[in-house]
Parts: structure tokens; sequence; C-alpha cells
């Protein structure tokens, strides 16, 4: 007896055509694709929150200290400039670069054998690239010493205190045009308010740096009105200890950062 169905094997009605199979790859590559990309932006997400949080560590902790020195800066008249507050501009790697230099008695940045974790000396921090990348470093001085030839004769080896902040700026309260201007004149003198941002560099280029942007007003300014002619320190300061000298007012502002 003879069949009328047609054998499934060779029925050209079963088998895939080449354009079902070509409009069937192009459906896979365009998933995997999505697939991919929401894969890669899942990493880079989690790369990016990392370095985030890793330098908000970095940055809270050297806010911190840096607070914590400015607030303990010891200041009196003397025409050697001893107890001047120092300041420089510059730049590295397109990021803000200053350096500020103070005598303070807090124990900020200093490791407890320092010789001057528990006395008034002098603290230069400033952004140092010459290791082949930017870093945030501390070099304590001896606070009696004329300020000119401590520069050129003590020549201590910085403290790196962070590899995460590459960039600072300062920036100084003009109370005549009530405005932040990156000018210090005064050779003799400490400010009475400064605008502190510390930026954690990211390890992607096309990422914006961490900003951490603090107002500070040095407690010190407040007893300087005269030409003093004794030690002037701010009440509440600390002469030890990292956490020293809370007497001063910290503002915690969202600065726009400045572009170089």
């Amino acid at each position: 007896m003879r069949s009328d169905t047609p054998n499934q094997a060779t029925d050209p009605r079963q088998a895939f055509t080449l354009l079902e199979l070509m409009v069937a790859m192009i459906i896979l590559t365009i998933a995997m694709s999505i697939a991919f990309q929401a894969f890669s932006g899942t990493i880079r997400g989690w790369k990016r929150g990392s370095e985030v949080i890793d330098g908000l560590k970095h940055g809270e902790f050297a806010m911190t200290q840096l607070v914590s020195a400015l607030n303990s800066t010891i200041y009196f008249f003397n025409p050697r400039k001893t107890y001047a507050f120092e300041f420089e501009k510059g730049s590295s790697a397109g990021l803000p670069a200053d350096m500020i230099s103070f005598v303070t008695c807090s124990g900020a940045f200093m490791p407890s054998d320092s010789p001057f974790a528990k006395g008034p000396h002098r603290l230069r921090l400033f952004i140092d690239d010459e290791a082949g990348q930017s870093a945030l470093y501390a070099s304590p001085m001896p606070a009696t010493a004329d300020l000119e030839e401590m520069e050129e004769e003590y020549d201590a080896e910085p403290l790196l205190v962070s590899r995460a902040i590459q960039g600072m700026e300062i920036l100084f309260w003009d109370a005549d045009n009530e405005d932040w201007t990156e000018e210090w004149e005064k050779e003799n003198s400490v400010p009475e308010r400064i605008m502190l941002t510390l930026f954690a560099a990211s390890a992607e280029e096309d990422e914006e740096p961490i900003a951490f942007t603090r107002v500070i007003e040095i407690p010190v300014f407040a007893s300087i009105t005269e030409k003093l002619t004794t030690p002037s320190m701010a009440k509440g300061s600390s002469g030890s200890g990292s956490q020293g000298g809370t007497g001063g007012k910290t503002i915690t502002v969202n600065a726009p950062q400045r572009q170089r």
C-alpha cells in the first residue's frame, strides 16, 4: 500500500533557508552585544565605585589632618618672618598643586616617633610628582629657623601622606571684595580664612577627579590685631595628637572645580 504522506527527512518545508539562518545569526549577535555592553558597564561601575570609596578614605583622612594642623597654627610677628604663612601656586598633571607652609603645634601627619610630633614646628604640605605619580607629601621643619635659611639648609626626607591625593588648591577669602582669590601677598601674617580643595584622581583618564572642599577659618587670626611680641595660639589648640586644635570652624561646601 502506497502512502501519500511526504518524507519528512526530504521535505524542503522542514529545513531552514539561508535567509532564516542569517536573521537568526544577526539576532544572536545583537543579543550578545547587548549582554557584553551590560557586563562591561557593570564592571566599570564597580571599578569606579571602588575608586570613589578609596578616594573618600584618603581624602577624609588628609582633610582631617590638614584641619587639625591649621586649627593649631601658631603666629607672632618678628622681622625674620619665622611664623609667616607661606603659599605658592602650582600645577601637576592638569590638577592644581599648591604648596602651603605654616607653624603649628599639632601632631597631624607626624609619626609618633617624630621629634616634631609633640612640639611647635613648621609644616610644609605640597604635591610632588618626582616618583612618576603625583602624591601629597608633608615636610616638617624646625619652627625657630630662619625661613630662607631653612629652605636652603634643612633637607629632610618628605613624608608621604597619600598617593591617592594628586592635587591641592588653596583659595583665600578677600573681605574687601567679598570673594575668593588665588592671591596671598602678605609676607608676614596668616590668612583669616581659606578654601582648601583636595583632588583624588581616578585611574581612568576620562573620569573626573574626586574633589574634597572645605572652608577653614584659622583661629589664630582673631588674635592678630597688632604686631605681637609673644607667641599667639588660638584657644582650644592642642600641642600633641593628630586631632588637636578643634577650635576652628570648618564648613564642607560643594565648590565647582577650577579648570587649569
